[in-house]
């Protein structure tokens, strides 16, 4: 048994540089234009993919192929890419820890976007949005553009919300959403890394 699992795991590494390499082509093809080959917005109103959950992006991608995701911005994903195809993207995004760019906010919009990220985001977007719950996308340092876009696809109700995300955008005002959004523009991807603080022994 021990053998089988060793003799798997080296097929599966003497694979990955074919799959890396599969990844990367597609990409460039089909990807790069519109989130550049590190998963970073090349232009106004397009998410950030880098580091997102790759089950997210891979469900999202799906949707997007079939029609079922609406976007306010025109995009296309042939429908001759297999599913095994949008799960290669997705992890290729996935794993990339590129640095989102600083974006400009509004500092009043900010603060009370914070209140209502307590109040009714935290739960499902812990950490400030740098993870997640419940199948929640992170959101830290996601495209101010594209979140208010899609706010505003939301509030037209051209996007559905899902079950608990319908529960938790219940009585928000447009103005609240904004200013959620605003909120998670504002911060870092990625936490910084506390420093380690070694105790002293007692001699």
């Amino acid at each position: 048994m021990k053998f089988r699992q060793i003799l798997i795991s080296l097929l599966c590494l003497a694979g990955a540089p074919a799959l890396a390499a599969d990844a990367a082509a597609l990409v460039e093809q089909h990807c790069s234009r519109c989130h550049g080959s590190d998963g970073l917005a090349t232009g106004p109103g397009l998410p950030h993919l880098n580091g997102q959950l790759e089950a997210y992006l891979a469900d999202a991608i799906g949707k997007l192929q079939k029609g079922r995701l609406p976007t306010t911005v025109a995009t296309h994903i042939p429908a001759e890419l297999s599913s095994s195809d949008l799960a290669v993207i997705a992890g290729h995004y996935a794993g990339i820890r590129a640095i989102r760019p600083k974006q400009e906010v509004d500092p009043a919009k900010q603060a009370r976007g914070e209140e209502v990220y307590r109040n009714r985001c935290a739960e499902c977007h812990p950490d400030n949005g740098r993870e997640a719950d419940k199948d929640a996308p992170l959101m830290a340092a996601q495209s101010l553009d594209y979140m208010l876009a899609q706010t505003r696809l939301f509030v037209s109700g051209k996007r559905k919300f899902g079950f608990l995300q319908d529960e938790a955008f219940k009585g928000l005002s447009s103005d609240d959403l904004d200013a959620a959004a605003h909120f998670f523009a504002s911060q870092e991807q990625y936490a910084e890394a506390k420093p380690v603080i070694k105790k002293k022994q007692r001699r």
